[in-house]
């Protein structure tokens, strides 16, 4: 065997070795990752697995820097750095970068409908100006779409007509909740007009140039339905004189496939910390995945309607309840969005390396003013997560009672 291809061989074995524990122990994956680009420095993958690596370590500035080495490789996987590089673009805080390559995200013929019906997706004001009317398609799962529709309000508000194409679960409570005129689940030409432009929704941000300190809306943005309220403030049957807290805690795992999106929700039980304050009264927020866990060994003690209310997959009816607590408490997932874009006091509990669009580090977020973030500090540690939360809520509780 030639000299250069068994070292070849031997880089690839531990390229593969390391790879194997991107998961589990990083940072061991990152010294075998680090003996294979010793000996196959030209080769792609293994700086691609070297900045998932860091990225697990929270070493985001390293794994940056990884991925950008990557790309100068002979043989990169392109769509898979570009994906996890903007990702850590934006959690980094370097917006204009991120939203640049988080464009790259589509697949082949994601969008292929609104190509034939619409052709190229406008660019933005200062290459096209602004459109008569613009058809904004919602990607991704339904926290994407409720985070990002604030600029959907945006754009109408600067007078463009605007249509929301999004999810049909999405369409009564958007209609309903938000001050958009047009959000439809399906479309054709005779709804189009002359100089109609489509976009998706979540590229607005780079279509606008969204920095940091430039995102819109970060008061609320969706309102209350006042008959929908005292609907269900019968329903719930909540003892007098308590507080009422929301919890959330486990986001659909679909989303939760990859190595960037995977541990963001959270065992109900650590919820059990809470138990044993006088006077608070708990709501489940959670549907489907993850309501098997509110078994026998769940001590936090639940209204009397729950029932009712778990009984409801409504958007509208899950506003109506958020709108009666006093506090949500919740793992990151759509919740989040809900709550916030409501405008009732959220905290979330986020994972030790969290999504990008929590940023690194902080308590609050540019996205939301009523938001506080709780982190974990250590990868996997909900216990201290939630012991900090639970001190926050003891203070918390003294402010309500004095009200």
């Amino acid at each position: 065997m030639l000299p250069h291809i068994k070292q070849m061989n031997i880089a690839e074995f531990y390229s593969n070795q390391g790879g194997e524990l991107l998961a589990s122990d990083p940072r061991i994956g990152q010294r075998l990752i680090g003996q294979a680009i010793r000996l196959a420095p030209d080769e792609g993958i293994c700086c691609f697995n070297l900045g998932i690596a860091l990225h697990q370590q929270r070493k985001i500035n390293a794994c940056i820097r990884a991925y950008e080495i990557a790309l100068q490789t002979s043989n990169p996987p392109l769509k898979s750095i570009h994906q996890n590089l903007a990702q850590d673009l934006l959690l980094a805080g370097r917006f204009n970068e991120g939203w640049e390559l988080y464009e790259q995200r589509f697949k082949p013929g994601e969008n292929d409908f609104f190509f034939n019906l619409l052709g190229s997706p406008w660019q933005g004001p200062e290459i096209e100006g602004w459109p008569p009317h613009l058809v904004l398609t919602a990607e991704q799962g339904f926290g994407d779409t409720l985070q990002f529709c604030r600029f959907a309000i945006q754009l109408q508000e600067l007078g463009i007509r605007v249509t929301l194409f999004c999810q049909p679960q999405l369409i009564e409570f958007l209609r309903i909740h938000s001050t958009l005129n047009d959000v439809v689940s399906e479309i054709n030409h005779d709804q189009l007009k002359d100089g109609s432009r489509w976009c998706p929704l979540m590229s607005l941000p780079h279509r606008l140039k969204t920095e940091v300190n430039s995102i819109p809306k970060a008061s609320p943005y969706f309102h209350a339905n006042a008959d929908g309220v005292d609907h269900w403030r019968k329903l719930l049957r909540q003892k007098p004189k308590t507080c009422l807290v929301g919890i959330h805690w486990q986001g659909n795992p679909k989303h939760e496939k990859t190595l960037y999106s995977r541990g963001r929700s959270m065992p109900l039980q650590t919820f059990n910390i809470l138990t044993g304050v006088e006077g608070v009264e708990f709501v489940s927020l959670q549907k489907g995945s993850g309501s098997e866990q509110r078994n026998a060994s769940i001590t936090i003690p639940f209204v009397d309607g729950q029932a009712a209310f778990d009984a409801s997959m409504d958007f509208s009816d899950t506003a109506a309840v958020l709108q009666l607590c006093d506090l949500i408490i919740t793992a990151d997932s759509g919740i989040v969005h809900l709550a916030s874009g409501l405008g009732r006091p959220t905290w979330v509990a986020l994972r030790w390396v969290p999504e990008w669009r929590w940023l690194l580090n902080g308590e609050t977020t540019p996205w939301y003013q009523n938001l506080r973030l709780f982190r974990q500090p250590e990868d996997g540690d909900w216990a201290s997560a939630m012991t900090e939360i639970n001190s926050a809520f003891q203070e918390w509780l003294k402010t309500f009672n004095e009200c």
